[in-house]
């Protein structure tokens, strides 16, 4: 292999392995910032109370548990945030419980200003599927741009390390021959 070749070969694969851990740690810096949460749990679709589904999950109809509510910009424990459609959702929410769940009063109700959770999730049917029906992921709309950067994200991972397999052959010199299948035909 030619000398000026191997330099050349050399730049491009560090230029690729400084670009795929660049790219690499934006996207796990991302993932571990909680960003990623916050974008999927991005808005309220229904006017409601923002809930974090974890701390009720043991509830039953003879133990319910209560929820304190207030205008909390966290909601991780036995918390509720009152929302409105479209609004921003709280710190922790990974549900919202909406008003006509409410004042149905089976599931949840309000009991001297606290929501009181009995009946967290139910087996429904529908369509001939059977279902567990929770509060989890309920009524909430994510980050509409979440979704382009996810895709913009994977296209540079795959890039980068595309570049950086190829600046890795070029530096030892391999040369991959290419398979003839028109032979015997």
């Amino acid at each position: 292999m030619h000398t000026k070749f191997r330099w050349r070969a050399l730049i491009k694969f560090l230029f690729w392995a400084v670009a795929t851990i660049v790219v690499g740690a934006y996207a796990i810096n991302t993932y571990t910032s909680g960003q990623l949460v916050r974008w999927y749990y991005f808005e309220s679709r229904a006017d409601g109370y923002a809930v974090n589904t974890k701390g009720f999950e043991q509830a039953t109809r003879e133990q319910p548990v209560y929820l304190t509510i207030g205008a909390f910009s966290d909601v991780r424990g036995l918390r509720a945030a009152r929302v409105t459609k479209g609004s921003r959702l709280p710190e922790g929410t990974n549900g919202v419980v909406d008003l006509a769940t409410v004042d149905e009063g089976t599931r949840v109700r309000l009991d001297r200003g606290q929501l009181v959770v009995s009946v967290p999730w139910q087996i429904k049917e529908a369509k001939g599927f059977k279902f567990r029906d929770g509060f989890t992921h309920k009524n909430i709309r994510t980050n509409p741009y979440a979704g382009l950067w996810n895709l913009i994200m994977v296209g540079l991972v795959g890039l980068c390390l595309g570049f950086l397999a190829e600046g890795f052959t070029d530096l030892v010199g391999l040369k991959f021959q290419k398979i003839d299948h028109s032979v015997g035909h």
